[in-house]
C-alpha cells in the first residue's frame, strides 16, 4: 500500500529519515510531503511514533477528467466499502487547482454523491454525512483535471500531541518543533538549552526525542484509521506495546530552559511536571543573556519573537542585543545547510549592527558574495571540521531585520517566502 506522508517545507528529508528508521520502503520526498510503503502495521507505526509529520493520508485512486460525468464514474469505482461501513458516516474534503470546477465545494459534493451512489448500488442504503466526526474523511486533490482519491489515516492533525495543559500565545507547532530539532543535528548526546522557551515546545519535543517516546505517546485523541471498517485493534496494541517497551528509562543529560517573562515559565513548569520530565527537563525565569547551561557542551535551540504574534518593542535592538551578548559566550556562527547558508547571509547583510560577521569565520565558513537571490549567495567552506561539541540557535522567522531597509535584497517576495519556509538558520557553537 501506498502512503503520503504531509509536512512542513523544509522537513521532508527529516520525515524521510524517521519513515526509514521504521521499515518505510519505496521512499520518495516530494513538495511538503514525503511518499512511502508499506502495510497497515507500519501505517499505525507511522502516525504513532513519527515526529516530523501533520498528516497521512492513503491514496485509493488516481485518474484524469475531463468532464463531470468522467469525474463522477471514477468515483464511484472506488471500493470504498473496504473501510467505510454502510451504517458509518464519512466526510469529504477538496482542494482544486486549475480544474474545470469552480469550487471545492462542488468538487465534494459531487464526490460525496458518487459514493452514496454507491452504496445504495451495493447495500440499498447509504452512509450519513459527518463534518465534526466522521468515521471515514476522505480527501480529493485535483491539479489540471488530475484527481487523487485518498483517505485520511490520522484525524486530527499529528501535531496535537496532547501534552500541554497550557499555551503560549505564539506557541512553536509541535511539528516545526521536532524538525527543528532533528535538522539541528543534535544526537541527544550532550545538554540542550532554549533560552527562550514559552510554553516549553522544544524542550518537550527535545526530551520525548532523547528517551525515545513516541510523538502519539499523551495524544487522548484517537487517529483516522481507528474508525475504520478494517480496523486492527489487536495489530495496534501490538505496534503501540513494542514502541512504548522501547522507550529508554534514564538519560544522561539536561535540558535547559529559561525565559523573561514569568507567566510562561510558570506555563512551561506546569506542562513539564504533569508529563513527569522535571528530571531532566530544568527551568529558570531569567533573562537569556544571563542564561548558561549547568554543564558544557550545549546544544542551543531558540525560537525568538519576531514581532508578529508577540509584539515586542525595539525588536531590532532586540536581535542586536542578541549579537552582542552572544561573543561574550564565545559562540562561534556555522551553518548547517545550503538554504540555511541562503538564509543567513541575507540576514547578516541586513543586521549590519549585529557584530557577528567577523567570527564567522572561525566556524569554518568564508563569504564570498552575497546576492539577490539566496541560492546562489557564494560560500566557501575553509575548515571541514566544525566541532560539534556546541550548540544550535535557529532564528525561526527574523523577518523585521529583513525588511528594515538595511538589506540590499531587491527580490522581498523572494525573502518573504523563504523566511516563511524557513526551518534552520543559525547554529551557533557553545564552546567554553
Amino acid at each position: 500500500m501506498k502512503f503520503i506522508a504531509k509536512t512542513f517545507a523544509g522537513l521532508e528529508q527529516a520525515t524521510a529519515a524517521e519513515l526509514a528508521q521504521i521499515g518505510g520502503n519505496d521512499i520518495q520526498v516530494i513538495k511538503r510531503a514525503v511518499s512511502f510503503s508499506g502495510d497497515m502495521e507500519l501505517l499505525y507505526k507511522a502516525n504513532y511514533y513519527c515526529r516530523t509529520i501533520l498528516r497521512i493520508v492513503m491514496p485509493l485512486a488516481e485518474f484524469e477528467f475531463a468532464t463531470n460525468e468522467q469525474f463522477y464514474r471514477s468515483v464511484f469505482d472506488i471500493h470504498f466499502e473496504d473501510y467505510l461501513d454502510k451504517e458509518g458516516s464519512f466526510c469529504v474534503h477538496s482542494v482544486i487547482r486549475e480544474s474545470i470546477f469552480s469550487n471545492s465545494q462542488y468538487t465534494s459534493l459531487l464526490t460525496k454523491d458518487a459514493i452514496c451512489d454507491r452504496f445504495r448500488y451495493l447495500y440499498n442504503c447509504r452512509p450519513d454525512v459527518d463534518k465534526d466526526n466522521p468515521d471515514v474523511t476522505i480527501d480529493v486533490h485535483i491539479y489540471r483535471n488530475k484527481a487523487t482519491v485518498s483517505l485520511d489515516t490520522s484525524g486530527i492533525s499529528l501535531h496535537r500531541r496532547g501534552y500541554k495543559t497550557t499555551r503560549h500565545n505564539a506557541a512553536l507547532n509541535e511539528v516545526l518543533a521536532a524538525g527543528l530539532i532533528a535538522l539541528s543535528g543534535w544526537q541527544c548526546d550532550c545538554n540542550l538549552v532554549d533560552f527562550m522557551c514559552g510554553s516549553g515546545t522544544i524542550l518537550i519535543e527535545a526530551a520525548m526525542k532523547a528517551l525515545n517516546m513516541p510523538s502519539g505517546y499523551y495524544r487522548t485523541e484517537g487517529y483516522g484509521f481507528m474508525t475504520w471498517k478494517n480496523f486492527d485493534e489487536a495489530l495496534w496494541q501490538q505496534v503501540r506495546n513494542q514502541l512504548d517497551d522501547a522507550m529508554h528509562e534514564e538519560w544522561n543529560y539536561k535540558i535547559y530552559g529559561s525565559d523573561i517573562n514569568g507567566r510562561y515559565v510558570k506555563s512551561c513548569r506546569e506542562n513539564v511536571e504533569q508529563l513527569r520530565l522535571d528530571d531532566i527537563i530544568v527551568l529558570s525565569l531569567e533573562a537569556f543573556e544571563d542564561t548558561r547551561p549547568e554543564q558544557t557542551p550545549a546544544f542551543v535551540i531558540s525560537n525568538p519573537p519576531y514581532g508578529e504574534r508577540l509584539k515586542i518593542e525595539g525588536i531590532n535592538q532586540f536581535y542586536q542585543s542578541i549579537g552582542d551578548t552572544m561573543p561574550h559566550k564565545n559562540l562561534l556562527f556555522t551553518m548547517q545547510n545550503w538554504n540555511a547558508v541562503s538564509i543567513c547571509l541575507i540576514f547578516i547583510a541586513a543586521a549590519k549592527k549585529v557584530n557577528i560577521i567577523k567570527f564567522l569565520p572561525k566556524a569554518g565558513y568564508f563569504i564570498n558574495s552575497i546576492q539577490d537571490q539566496g541560492s546562489q549567495c557564494g560560500v566557501k567552506r575553509i575548515n571541514p571540521s566544525v566541532s560539534r561539541a556546541g550548540g544550535i540557535l535557529l532564528f525561526d522567522h527574523i523577518r523585521t531585520l529583513i525588511f528594515n531597509n538595511e538589506c540590499g535584497v531587491s527580490s522581498t517576495r523572494y525573502v518573504n517566502r523563504m523566511m516563511y519556509s524557513l526551518h534552520l538558520t543559525l547554529t551557533l557553537i557553545w564552546s567554553y
